[in-house]
Formats: C-alpha cells, sequence, structure tokens
C-alpha cells in the first residue's frame, strides 16, 4: 500500500495542504495529487512550496468520513441520501434525491451489466460515486459558475474530471414542463413528469454526466489520461435515454436515438470526406459551437456501428485507452494509429461501411 505523500501548494496567495497520493511526477517537478475524497490536483512547479511523505499508509476516506467533507463543503441545508454505490448530496426534497438515487443505480447496474456480458471486465468504484443536487437553477448556477464560468446557465448538470462528483439541479421545478410548478410526493409521480417530451433531453443530459461517471471510476477511463472526446463523449450518448417507465430504466441500450440520427443525416449531406479522420484526430470539433452537435451525433453513430460489427475490436480498444498513462497527449498522428492498428488500415473503406450501416437505421 501507498505511503501518504503531503503537498503543500500556494494557491490564489495563500498556502493549501493536500493530503494523498502522487499519482505522476513531470519532467518540470510538477505533481498530480489525488487526495483522500478522489479529487485530483494538478500542481504547477511554480506553486509547489514542499513535498514530504509519512509511514501512514494511504487510504481513501471511509464512506462516513466522504459524507462529511461533502456536507462541510456544501451550503447551508444541504442534507446526504445514500444508495449501495451513491452519495447524494441535496437541498431539495428527499423524493427527489431518491429519485436521483433510484435512477444512478440502474444506470450503474446496467452499464456494469452491458459490457460484462460483452467481455469487458469492470472494477467496483473505490470510493462512493457523489452527486451534487440543487434546489433550483439559480442556486446551481451560482455553485457551477466558479467551474464552468458563464457556461454554467447553459447545461443542467455537469461531471467534473477534478473533483469526480455530478451537479445538477432539480428538473421538476424547471419551466415550461406540465406540473413543474408542484412538489413530488412519490419517485412515480417524478418518472411521469419527466418522461415527457419536453424533459427528455434535459434526463438524457444528467444520465450523460452520470455515465462519464461510472466510466471514470470504473477502470474503463482514467481521469487526466488522454481518452479522445469520440470515445468518451460518444460512449456517454450511447446510455444517456432510460425508459423512466421501466423499474430496469434501460431495456433498450444501443437502441436508435432519433434525435441523433436525424442529426447526423442532417450533417450527411454537407459531411467532408475527412470526417473520421477529424473526429478521431484531436477534440476540437467537440469543442467549437459551431461543429458540436455534428460531433457527438458522429460519435454516437460511430459508436453504434462499431459495437454492433466490431464488438470484439471495441472491447480491445477501450482496453488499450484504459492502460493510457495519466497527463501524456497522443498527437494525432499517434491517435489514427492506435484506431487502425485496432480496426484496420483503411480507413476509408471502414467510412464507406460506416456509412452504409447508418444509412440502414431506423
Amino acid at each position: 500500500m501507498a505511503a501518504l505523500d503531503h503537498v503543500t501548494l500556494e494557491q490564489d496567495g495563500k498556502p493549501r495542504h493536500l493530503s494523498g497520493k502522487v499519482l505522476t511526477e513531470a519532467q518540470d517537478g510538477g505533481l498530480l495529487v489525488q487526495d483522500r475524497e478522489g479529487v485530483l490536483w494538478a500542481v504547477q512547479p511554480k506553486q509547489l512550496v514542499s513535498r514530504t511523505q509519512d509511514n501512514t499508509p494511504f487510504e481513501f476516506l471511509s464512506a462516513a468520513e466522504l459524507q462529511a467533507q461533502v456536507l462541510a463543503q456544501l451550503p447551508e441545508g444541504f442534507r446526504v441520501h445514500t444508495t449501495a454505490r451513491y452519495l447524494i448530496g441535496y437541498n431539495t426534497s428527499p423524493v427527489y434525491a431518491q429519485w436521483c438515487g433510484a435512477l444512478y443505480e440502474r444506470l450503474f447496474r446496467a452499464f456494469y451489466n452491458y459490457w460484462e456480458r460483452r467481455g469487458l471486465k469492470l472494477k467496483e468504484p473505490e470510493l462512493p460515486l457523489v452527486a451534487l443536487v440543487f434546489d433550483d437553477q439559480a442556486s446551481y448556477e451560482d455553485y457551477a459558475r466558479g467551474e464552468l464560468g458563464d457556461a454554467a446557465r447553459s447545461v443542467v448538470g455537469f461531471y467534473s474530471l477534478q473533483t469526480n462528483r455530478v451537479t445538477m439541479y432539480d428538473l421538476t421545478g424547471t419551466g415550461g414542463l406540465q406540473g413543474a410548478v408542484r412538489r413530488f410526493t412519490s419517485t412515480a409521480q417524478i418518472n411521469s413528469m419527466l418522461a415527457q417530451p419536453g424533459a427528455e433531453r434535459m434526463v438524457a443530459t444528467i444520465i450523460h454526466e452520470a455515465t462519464h461517471q461510472i466510466a471514470f471510476n470504473c477502470g474503463l477511463h482514467a481521469r487526466y489520461a488522454d481518452i479522445p472526446l469520440w470515445v468518451s463523449e460518444g460512449l456517454a450518448v450511447f446510455f444517456e435515454t432510460p425508459d423512466l417507465r421501466s423499474s430496469q430504466g434501460w431495456r433498450n441500450i444501443g437502441g436508435v436515438q432519433s434525435s441523433r440520427l436525424a442529426q447526423f443525416q442532417r450533417y450527411r449531406s454537407a459531411r467532408p470526406p475527412d470526417s473520421l479522420r477529424t473526429l478521431m484526430a484531436d477534440d476540437s470539433r467537440f469543442r467549437q459551437t459551431a461543429t458540436a452537435l455534428d460531433a457527438y451525433a458522429e460519435a454516437w453513430a460511430l459508436h453504434h456501428f462499431l459495437i454492433s460489427t466490431r464488438l470484439k475490436d471495441y472491447v480491445r480498444y477501450q482496453q488499450r485507452l484504459s492502460a493510457k498513462p495519466l497527463l501524456i497527449y497522443d498527437t494525432p498522428e499517434e491517435r489514427l494509429s492506435a484506431f487502425r492498428e485496432t480496426f484496420g488500415d483503411d480507413l476509408a473503406a471502414l467510412d464507406a461501411e460506416f456509412l452504409r450501416y447508418v444509412a440502414g437505421l431506423r
């Protein structure tokens, strides 16, 4: 078992003391430190004040310690709802926190069962998975602005690679949804309200972010490793739509998502011949407003194609990504080479097969 590292850094002119484990050390002396609640700290050389180590074995916080730590970091009035694998901090109604916990547990089981039936062995998370649920959009935005800036007002939830937490707000108070002004007394009522068409994309978003959290805690992906966005985002889209009327929640994993398919079909009319290459080579298409929707749609369609027609290769590719070192970033050529080594060198032939496959989706 690793010994406990103690790192002091200067942040905003003040000292910050971290106790955890150094995951990696850069050539310039920078450190990546994981503390006992699972938060990652990238310490730049100029921030580093001191680094020591003692004989105390490194251990993550216990569930009770983590709960106390989370509550201490949240505004007044928050409580905690726990499930088998989740710790949900909330200041909304207890029934909505219970709804979130039940939804996430169903997602977790569906995710694990889906991949293990396909030969991809996953591990259990090292800590309870933390989700924060704010009572309303305004208080959520105030909290999220520290990490997202002005983008906080345009998303209903997000997953943080640094803190390893999902943050969202209570969707039942969203304007424009039928019944949004009343408080619910059962998860069945919440399911009924959020199953209406106007809520579909908002529910998909919080599931999308929770899928990221699972993928980065089950050994599939490592936080701060160079996981291409077409992989991480395409995978999250693949799982993002549950059946809220089902007790299992995910009877239709891999089903055709009409909104993503329609987006890809619109994109296809002007799709350049090198579209797959640019999707894989770097993440820029996902980061630009003008191209992001098309990139997400193509990543979803590519996952659907590869999982349906190249499953063994897809599993090998994910296993390859799971072994990637932290903070080492591939060049575009290295990304393309890794893909070709797994799926074949003829990218043009694969692209043609991919387009024929998507054309047959309904």
